[in-house]
């Protein structure tokens, strides 16, 4: 992963179309039971309006957009700004692992020089799961978002979607 996202274009590129794909399942997935409502419904918004200035940043790549975008990244950073003081040290707590992946995405938008690192976090963030009877990682649930990914690497290099690459439709 980390050797594609070497080229920062390609890396925001992937960027972006994992924070598309990730708000696309926040509108069709219900609210978490460990979230309200009213916060969910937030959650979205900012996930939507993030999404957009990502998108205006990449068609056009000026400083007052990225600038649009770093005040973005701070926005989402706010959201999920808790931590709890544990034994070993200070942790973060995460509510919304969907939040958490824009904030990655607009990190790496803002960070073209680290866009290996960066395109990495994202892939990792998408698409391991966890379950009690594999623990965390890439396990069968995991299946569909590898498939998201080599899907948008095989149009990005080769030009078509996996599945005509597979002969599936």
């Amino acid at each position: 992963m980390k050797s594609l996202c070497e080229d920062a274009t390609a890396a925001a590129r992937f960027a972006v179309h994992l924070a598309q794909l990730t708000h696309k399942k926040m509108q069709e997935k219900p609210c978490p039971s460990h979230l309200d409502p009213e916060k969910w419904e937030y959650y979205k918004q900012v996930v939507d309006e993030a999404i957009r200035q990502m998108v205006r940043y990449m068609e056009k790549p000026t400083e007052e957009a990225a600038d649009l975008v770093r005040a973005w990244l701070s926005d989402v950073r706010a959201i999920q700004n808790t931590y709890r003081n544990q034994a070993w040290g200070p942790v973060r707590i995460i509510q919304s692992t969907e939040v958490l992946l824009i904030e990655y995405a607009l990190s790496s938008l803002l960070q073209p020089t680290a866009s290996a690192d960066w395109g990495y976090r994202l892939a990792r963030q998408y698409a391991e799961r966890y379950d009690s009877r594999y623990g965390t990682g890439l396990i069968p649930e995991s299946a569909p978002m590898v498939e998201d990914i080599a899907d948008f690497w095989c149009q990005y290099h080769l030009g078509k979607p996996l599945q005509e690459w597979r002969g599936t439709s």
